[in-house]
């Protein structure tokens, strides 16, 4: 096999080299003897080349962080063709011939950046930077393909991107500085052009903005062969054989030779998991990729013939052209199987997914329901050269199996609309932009010429069952009807006939969708015959992004380097790819990877364990479980009750039991699934109420007390009762779980590497479990790819089990968690339940309030109490309500402990207040509002904790982002707005945020920081936080020079060590900064005043002769810093007593929100945020943590639902894939932030900012209240005039089904037998 990269580094093979400098760059020719097909090319890359730049986030093709650049001579049509693809999804041997270009080879901090990465860095997209290669990459291959971009195709492109932390917005921003005009003109109309020519006039789009010297050239070797493309290929290794034919002929053969063997085309989603975990019918594969018969497009006079070899990106390119010069009666069939491809997973996909692979696939269906739709022809043919024709709707009717398993599918034909025919097609995911259907439909409609009545009528669905249905019964009712009204509510009834016997979950609402298809294609296509003038509005408003960021900035002569917008510090190693990651170290020389044995019940006695199939597999060291741990097997954050290996009972789904212990991860994964664990099973709980009845609690109970609730209830002029619930939510942080352990070879000494938030913890905890003190165990923490909270306690599991395992084969282990692993088994946001009972006055005043409070803690209180305090502070931290009792319950349940998540319970709290606030609001008709004016907090009061609040900020806030968002001008508008249109609707609300920064534990509240001079005069920098994306280090660095007055750039700060600062706080509850920022600030502060001696004398010295001066006088050159932020904690049995915080951070935002009334489908159409940060240390990061913030709590608010088997008891999520995070498409469409100015202020200690970080998140309930305000606007619309509670998350069925309408009132009837149960 041979190949071609460009990369940063020299690869030599039989003492050969193949070098091309280019600029700093190395190209360099790679062969392959007997390739792997079971390696992937992210695989290869990270394991074989040692290029890490190319990030494994989830092997499921479904975050983009794997992307690369992939490129071949297309010899026929004489040119280069580039494209963007999933590196976890290719194997390797389907790249013969190709060149493959990773972030490596575009640009470095060594030899420079592309001015992709440097806009990157320069905008502010760069946060824990696990994304950002695969954001380059794609941007890079983008910006090859397209020299005249505009907005729409740039969004459309990043689809297939996620980023977790910040928010999307300066990542587009990036995106548009870098289009090949360097200023974003060619987005623009003339007159934007000219406007934004005379503000820049020092910026010229010059070849500094875009050099075309910096894009990799195209290997000439690849450029001037023609074999490498047009000749057979076989590849014999790792027990399979790779066939690659040419030709159709040659396939043929190479099927009669080898009948069994598995024929795939495309991206391999499902078929390249089967090859990796040997599970297929046959060791023989046929790539069919280059065969030239399968890739033809052939227009004929009747339809379109498409060869099954033809990628989606070649169809739509093909189809778009095709268009052109076509009348719209023409172009029906075309227009819909293009808007069917525009949404089929994202251009990573769309590259190299084919039309053949996709239809014999039995996964979500997309194209399937368009091919049934249409009537559309497949062509198989024989090995012995027999072809064969059969028609898509009797395929479907053979189950999707091929008429022989020898036959293969050559081409599609789709036939054209006639005349008079109408098609339409359409699709509803549960996430816009990369994700599958909830249900597709399809219509096709012909007209009789005499008497203009519906002649033909074909309507099918797809996702429901297996497979796609034609509705039959449907045709029957529309066939020889006139255009009629009447016809949608009898073809509705139908529709449910047809449907409702289906065995799936969500049945109401797929058929709802069913319904709602039929009803907006038969509307449209009518109302296009009849020639409308004012045709029905279905859909959402299409918008593409904006935003804008509002903050002082010091004058730039200031000395303070805080304050100022900097880049992250590390920007430049992350957009180039060469920042280090857990998993991207060398790997050692006698290093052994780990995996875990885990548990498939949810509750079970572990009766026995037999390893002997898995040790007896090659390659496989050594079995380690409980008996293996040489200290403590039990741990946790209070009592000592987890342990690291069960030895009698499972608590959950997925607990890990033992480990493998092999050469490598693949064997160690596989020989996992040998060990055979038998169980006697328990009885299990999973949800809220389950436990409520069960009576299984903790017996922790929180109680916060104010007034007399009793009297308060009886004395109120009204009152109301209600439930409020909220779901779970996953961090999906983009680097998983990740251990190195390395065991020294004196003293009992260990390393551990882990991407951790609890460095202290994780030594301590090792130390624990391997019975040697803390001073022999050093973690160490470069860096970590996200956390939110998520990487605390589950990271002590990880570096324990890969501690004792090290331990016992005296040998490092790596245990790096799969993204399906970790998403299944480790903590989540804490689903609660409140029940409420409020009294209050006509005019809207809260007099009292009652709420039993329940968190779903799963099998182990954890952190349980915590999150159930600071989730009843949040509720208690806005509105002053006299009479208040709070009680707080923590159920215990059978599902993987719940943890922190970014806002510790605040967000769930702060959920639950508002919703409470709004449901008073429409019960006493006063407006929204008004209400929570007049129950707000004022300055001076005394909060249910005790704390006065000084300098209360939020009225201030909440005034500025009133006027901001000129809601009132707005909510007019949104009235009109939805007075004009039936099927969709917008709503608007404001949200607020009250949370304290400070832990009320004291001993949490110190930090410690280790400052060390060289003699060059160039600083190294320790504390004890952890870069997890927030920009921590870079604010460390601008407060040390800030101190020391010396630039930035002589300051470095390399890792967190517990060797270098002991006993740290965990990173979390946003007061990090505050507390390390203390502790540098103390240790520069001891520098300088030594040095301050020499610099009296040598006034006109330069630092560095200062810094040779010191060291020749004997001066201490290091200094260890400390800081403790207030003497006075917090005792959650004495309320009222003690501090509970240190200050309070303020916040308010207003979100404008518009759904499809019809599907349910949303989007944020604007967003305005007024935050209160203090003097920021850095507006830039501080903007960035908000907006990220926001987007990540949208995503709880509306998408994110974790959802578990209700018979197992296993969390049903695998990433990605099937676990939507907010994308592209997701964020508000006009998104402004703005830094509240001149905020005042006390307890500020570090130069008067403000923790950062987990806030912002909890102002998007603002988006939930305004869908509830649209849910309920078209409700209105239907007569019905109730507060309808819209549930946590929003998800587009729970808003469809909230809107109400004949559609579901019909459905209503429909029993529900969910097998997968939201949490």
């Amino acid at each position: 096999m041979l190949g071609s990269h460009c990369g940063a580094i020299r690869y030599e093979r039989h003492g050969q080299q193949f070098v091309a400098d280019r600029g700093g760059f190395l190209e360099f020719q790679i062969s392959i003897e007997n390739p792997d097909p079971k390696v992937t090319l992210i695989q290869y890359l990270r394991r074989n080349l040692y290029l890490t730049g190319t990030k494994e986030a989830c092997s499921q093709g479904a975050c983009g962080a794997c992307t690369v650049m992939i490129s071949y001579y297309n010899h026929h049509q004489k040119k280069i063709i580039h494209y963007s693809g999933n590196a976890c999804l290719t194997p390797i041997c389907s790249l013969h011939g190709m060149a493959v270009t990773t972030v490596e080879g575009v640009g470095s901090t060594r030899n420079g950046l592309h001015p992709i990465q440097r806009n990157m860095m320069e905008s502010h997209g760069i946060q824990c930077g696990f994304c950002t290669p695969g954001m380059v990459m794609t941007m890079y291959t983008f910006f090859r393909n397209n020299p005249e971009p505009n907005q729409e195709d740039m969004e459309r492109a990043l689809e297939g991107n996620l980023c977790r932390c910040t928010g999307y917005r300066p990542i587009l921003e990036a995106f548009k500085k870098s289009c090949p005009c360097g200023l974003g003109l060619c987005q623009q109309s003339a007159e934007e052009k000219k406007e934004v020519t005379e503000k820049k006039t020092d910026e010229k789009p010059t070849p500094e903005s875009y050099d075309k010297t910096q894009d990799v050239i195209f290997p000439g070797e690849l450029q001037r062969s023609t074999e490498f493309r047009d000749t057979d290929i076989l590849f014999v290794g790792g027990g399979y054989s790779w066939m690659r034919p040419v030709s159709l002929n040659k396939l043929l053969d190479m099927k009669a030779a080898s009948p069994k063997a598995t024929i795939i085309m495309g991206s391999q989603t499902a078929i390249g998991s089967k090859i990796r975990n040997n599970s297929l019918p046959s060791p023989e594969i046929i790539c069919c990729t280059q065969v030239l018969e399968l890739k033809r497009i052939v227009e004929e006079k009747d339809g379109i013939s498409i060869g099954s070899a033809v990628t989606f990106a070649q169809m739509e390119d093909y189809l778009r052209g095709s268009l052109k010069g076509k009348k719209d009666r023409d172009c029906g069939v075309v227009s819909a199987l293009l808007e069917g491809l525009r949404w089929i997973g994202a251009d990573q996909l769309r590259n190299v997914a084919t039309l053949g692979g996709h239809l014999m696939s039995v996964g979500p269906h997309d194209l399937q329901t368009f091919m049934l739709t249409v009537g559309a022809e497949l062509n198989f043919i024989s090995p012995n050269k027999k072809t064969k024709k059969l028609s898509y709707e009797k395929f479907v009717k053979n189950g999707i199996n091929v008429p022989d398993p020898q036959d293969i599918l050559v081409s599609v034909f789709i036939p054209f609309n006639k005349q008079n025919e109408y098609v339409l097609y359409s699709k509803q995911p549960f996430r816009r932009g990369m994700d599958y259907a909830v249900v597709n439909s399809g219509m096709v409609l012909r007209v009789n010429e005499k008497n203009g009545n519906i002649e033909n009528l074909r309507f099918c669905v797809g996702n429901i069952e297996s497979k796609p249905c034609l509705l039959e019964k449907v045709s029957n009712v529309a066939n020889g009807r006139s255009f009629d009204d009447k016809l949608i509510g009898e073809a509705c009834d139908v529709i449910i006939g047809e449907l409702k016997e289906c065995k799936a979950d969500s049945m109401k609402y797929k058929i709802s969708l069913a319904c709602a298809f039929f009803f907006k294609m038969y509307k449209q296509i009518s109302e296009t015959i009849k020639q409308t003038n004012e045709k029905t509005e279905f859909g959402l408003t299409p918008t593409l992004s904006s935003g804008a960021q509002y903050y002082d900035v010091p004058n730039p002569e200031a000395k303070e380097i805080v304050w100022q917008p900097i880049h992250h510090t590390a920007a430049k190693s992350l957009a180039s790819g060469e920042a280090v990651f857990i998993d991207d170290m060398p790997q050692y020389t006698n290093e052994l990877s780990m995996w875990y044995v885990t548990s498939t019940r949810a509750h079970a006695k572990i009766l026995s364990v037999d390893t002997s199939a898995a040790l007896a597999m090659p390659g496989v060291v050594d079995y380690v479980d409980h008996r293996d741990v040489p200290g403590e097997n039990m741990y946790g954050p209070l009592v000592h009750d987890i342990p690291l290996f069960p030895d009698k009972e499972v608590s959950f789904h997925g607990q890990p039991i033992g480990g493998i212990i092999a050469e490598t991860r693949e064997i160690a994964r596989a020989a996992a699934k040998l060990v055979k664990v038998e169980y006697e099973d328990l009885p299990t709980l999973f949800l809220i109420e389950d436990a409520i009845e069960k009576k299984s609690m903790d017996a922790y109970v929180a109680s916060h007390v104010n007034g007399d609730i009793e009297k308060g209830l009886a004395e109120a002029e009204m009152s109301l009762e209600g439930v409020i619930n909220t779901g779970a939510q996953e961090h999906l942080y983009m680097e998983p779980i990740s251990a190195l352990v390395v065991p020294k070879k004196e003293d009992s000494e260990v390393d551990v590497f882990v991407n951790t938030q609890e460095a202290n913890g994780c030594q301590t905890d090792v130390g624990l479990f391997l019975g040697v003190p803390n001073n022999r165990v050093n973690v160490r923490v470069k860096r970590s790819g996200g956390a939110f909270g998520g990487k605390a306690l589950d990271t002590i599991s990880a570096s324990g089990t890969a501690a004792v395992a090290a331990w016992k084969v005296n040998r490092p282990v790596r245990l790096i968690y799969t993204r399906s692993f970790d998403v299944k088994t480790t903590c989540k946001r804490h689903p609660f339940k409140a029940f409420y009972k409020a009294g209050f006055t006509k005019d809207g005043r809260v007099t009292a309030l009652s709420i039993d409070l329940y968190l779903n803690a799963g099998w182990n209180n954890g952190v349980s109490m915590f999150v159930m305090e600071l989730a009843m502070l949040a509720m208690e931290s806005t509105f002053d309500i006299p009479n208040y009792k709070g009680t707080g319950r923590i159920c215990l349940t059978n599902l993987p402990s719940n943890g922190a998540f970014r806002g510790f319970g605040g967000p769930q709290g702060n959920f639950i207040m508002h919703n409470i606030m709004y449901d008073i609001a429409k019960k006493t008709g006063i407006s929204f509002n008004r209400l929570r004016e007049m129950n707000v907090y004022k300055e001076g009061d005394k909060n249910v904790n005790g704390m006065v609040l000084k300098h209360f900020n939020l009225p201030i806030c909440w005034e500025d982002c009133k006027k901001q968002s000129k809601f009132d001008e707005v909510s007019k508008e949104i009235e009109e707005f939805n007075r004009k249109n039936r099927f969709r609707k917008r709503g608007i609300a404001m949200s607020t945020v009250v949370f304290s920064i400070g832990y009320p534990i004291v001993f949490l509240c110190q930090a410690g920081a280790l400052v060390n001079i060289y003699q060059d005069g160039s600083v190294l920098l320790t504390h004890g936080g952890i870069e997890i994306g927030q920009g921590l280090h870079t604010k460390m660095i601008q407060v040390a020079a800030t101190v020391l007055e010396i630039p930035m750039e002589k300051i470095y700060m390399s890792e967190t060590s517990t060797a270098t600062v002991p006993n740290a706080t965990e990173t979390g509850g946003s007061f990090v900064a505050d507390l390390n920022g203390g502790a540098v600030m103390n240790a520069c502060q001891i520098l300088k005043d030594r040095l301050q001696p020499l610099k009296d004398a040598m006034p006109d010295a330069p630092w560095e002769k200062l810094i040779q001066a010191a060291y020749f006088s004997r001066i201490s050159l290091s200094a260890a810093g400390f800081f403790k932020s207030r003497n006075v904690g917090y005792d959650f049995q004495k309320q009222g007593e003690g501090e509970y915080a240190l200050y309070n951070s303020y916040g308010a935002a207003c979100s404008v929100v518009e759904i499809d009334c019809l599907t349910g489908e949303h989007q944020i159409l604007k967003a305005d945020i007024v935050f209160d940060v203090g003097k920021s240390l850095n507006p830039a990061i501080d903007v960035g943590q908000i907006e990220g913030g926001f987007v990540q709590g949208a995503g709880m608010m509306t998408l994110e639902q974790v959802t578990y088997d209700k018979d197992r008891g296993e969390v049903t999520l695998y990433g990605p894939g099937n676990y939507k995070i907010p994308g592209i498409r997701n964020i508000p469409k006009e998104f402004n932030v703005s830094l509240l100015k001149e905020a005042k202020g006390e307890n500020r200690p570090l130069y008067s900012s403000k923790g950062i970080g987990e806030p912002p998140l909890l102002l998007a309930v603002g988006v939930h209240l305004a869908l509830r305000e649209a849910v309920n606007a078209a409700r209105e619309g239907h007569g019905i005039t109730d507060s309808y509670r819209l549930e946590c998350p929003a998800t587009s069925e729970r808003i469809r089904i909230g809107c109400a309408g004949p559609i579901v009132k019909k459905v209503d009837a429909i029993v529900e037998n969910n097998q997968n149960v939201q949490l």
